[in-house]
């Protein structure tokens, strides 16, 4: 998996999906099992399109709340037992290092030290 060299400039449902998928999976990993879950700054109008995207599969597993401008994404336990072998899981700490800054024109993880 290579770096980025750009921020994503056109908007995709999907890629942000995706982006929040292996970023929550990845922010539970970096905290050793200790975190509930990520939050993220996402716009109303950005949330809005990304929930209207008729394909919803890169969110299986997650349970989303958005209010205010922060989405709060917790995985479920079968979608965490998917990145327990060192592959998988390191698969995510890269795609957090690599893509963390990608889509920081829609979407944004909040760090919390926990």
């Amino acid at each position: 998996m290579e770096a980025p060299q750009n921020e994503l400039e056109v908007f995709s449902a999907i890629l942000i999906q995706e982006y929040i998928r292996l970023m929550t999976v990845a922010d539970c990993i970096k905290h050793e099992g200790e975190s509930k879950g990520a939050k993220f700054a996402i716009d109303d109008e950005i949330y809005k399109k990304m929930a209207a995207e008729p394909l919803q599969t890169a969110l299986l597993g997650l349970e989303l709340n958005y209010a205010d401008g922060v989405l709060s994404v917790i995985p479920s336990q079968d979608l965490m037992k998917q990145y327990e072998n060192k592959i998988m899981k390191e698969m995510a700490l890269m795609y957090w290092d690599n893509y963390k800054n990608r889509y920081a024109k829609y979407i944004t993880i909040i760090e919390e030290n926990n």
